[in-house]
């Protein structure tokens, strides 16, 4: 340790500074400084005392520069005297600005001044007025305005270009007018929407008439099953057809046997054929009707012969049947029997019973069935050439009787003339 560091020993609880012939050496310096954390906090830790030892070396230059021995207090206190002299001696001079600008902006917004910047705007505005009043003066021949005027008259006045255009376009008569093609438009419109609401009127009142035709035949229907139904003990009918089912309304009525087995019937009253396979065939419709109500079997019942030639009145297909019903009631008893014997037939199968006879009844009954279809169809065709008859002896009959008429008439004027020519006769 130097001579100069034995002068000035440190005290042993603080930090420790050490000075050689070329450098000084500070242990355990603590700095409580804003300024100086800010330098350092974003710096590498090896970049630190370098950054520290930099700014210790200008701010040792900068004491040296004020004086050597200075108060750091002094130097604080020389720094702001200096700048609050600076601050006033600005705002002394802002203020001299501000007060010769003030004097110069009121100088030029005076309008009692004749070289400010109001009365010289003033004189301006004066002279342009005077310049635009005189151009769209109406009355001045060669002003703007009048020659628009005259150009408005002509266009828009009595007799006009406007006015003549208005005519013809509002002439109904003329057929390349805009308001005859309009009134044209609007009858066709109206004519469309005339024929739209017809058609949907007729629409709606045909299926008015469709859906009442159809539930009187799920009433004459219910009525007829029941009937059927009545010597069948353990065996009832339930309408369905207001019902949904997990596949929607399909399946108008339902047969619970007394063995618990369900058979699901669907009633058509239409004059529409009725094909038997595809997606939108009755068979189809048959098999959804089934898996709706839970049926093991499957009748369709029409009123109308709408089904294919092959089916004819009494048509099987596996456990669905699809039969014509005149409202006699014959068909619905034969399909009724059909798919009981049908499911008997198969719980006997089940049990291993003898059931050829079971089989050879069925295979009469559809024979059967057949035959009743085909004598109704002949009886329905005698009917109908009986009815044609008796239309044809009632014209003849009417004929007859005009001519009589006609005769009888003939012979009373015969002897009205007879009698008046004897009249005359006797007379002279």
């Amino acid at each position: 340790m130097s001579a100069r560091d034995n002068a000035h020993p440190e005290p042993a609880d603080g930090p420790i500074v050490s000075v050689d012939d070329e450098s000084v050496r500070i242990d355990g310096l603590v700095v409580r400084d804003p300024s100086v954390r800010d330098l350092v906090v974003d710096l590498a830790p090896t970049e630190r005392a370098d950054a520290v030892a930099r700014a210790l070396a200008v701010g040792a230059r900068g004491l040296l520069t004020m004086g050597i021995g200075a108060d750091l207090q002094q130097i604080d206190e020389r720094v702001r005297a200096a700048v609050a002299g600076a601050a006033d001696e600005a705002e002394h001079r802002l203020e001299a600005v501000l007060q010769q600008a003030q004097h110069a902006m009121a100088d030029q917004l005076d309008p009692n001044r004749r070289n400010s910047l109001i009365a010289s705007s003033l004189r301006d505005f004066g002279e342009w007025r005077d310049g635009f009043l005189s151009a769209i003066d109406p009355a001045d021949g060669a002003s703007p305005t009048h020659r628009l005027l005259q150009d408005l008259t002509a266009l828009l006045g009595p007799g006009g270009v406007m006015e003549n255009r208005l005519t013809q376009l509002l002439d109904p008569s003329l057929d390349d007018s805009a308001l005859g093609q309009l009134e044209r438009s609007i009858s066709r419109q109206l004519t469309e929407l005339r024929d739209i609401v017809m058609r949907e009127d007729g629409a709606r009142r045909e299926a008015v008439r469709g859906t009442a035709k159809g539930v009187e035949f799920e009433d004459d229907l219910e009525d007829t099953l029941r009937g059927l139904l009545t010597h069948a003990p353990g065996t009832w009918v339930e309408r369905t057809s207001d019902e949904s089912g997990s596949g929607g309304k399909v399946g108008d009525f339902v047969i619970i046997t007394e063995s618990g087995r369900r058979i699901v019937i669907e009633a058509k009253n239409t004059s529409t054929a009725i094909r038997l396979g595809g997606t939108s065939g009755i068979l189809a419709e048959l098999e959804r009707a089934a898996a709706n109500r839970n049926a093991d079997f499957a009748i369709c019942v029409s009123r109308e012969a709408v089904f294919p030639a092959e089916n004819g009145a009494f048509g099987v297909y596996g456990n669905r049947v699809c039969v014509v019903d005149d409202g006699s009631g014959v068909m619905v008893h034969a399909a009724l029997t059909w798919a009981r014997t049908a499911l008997a037939l198969t719980e006997a199968r089940s049990s291993g019973a003898d059931v050829r006879v079971v089989e050879e009844r069925l295979q009469g009954l559809r024979s059967l069935a057949q035959q009743i279809s085909n004598a109704q169809r002949s009886l329905t065709s005698v009917t109908n050439s009986v009815a044609t008859l008796k239309s044809t002896l009632d014209t003849m009959r009417s004929d007859l009787l005009a001519h009589v008429d006609d005769i009888s008439r003939e012979i009373h004027r015969t002897s009205d003339r007879r009698a008046e020519l004897r009249a005359v006769t006797e007379a002279g």
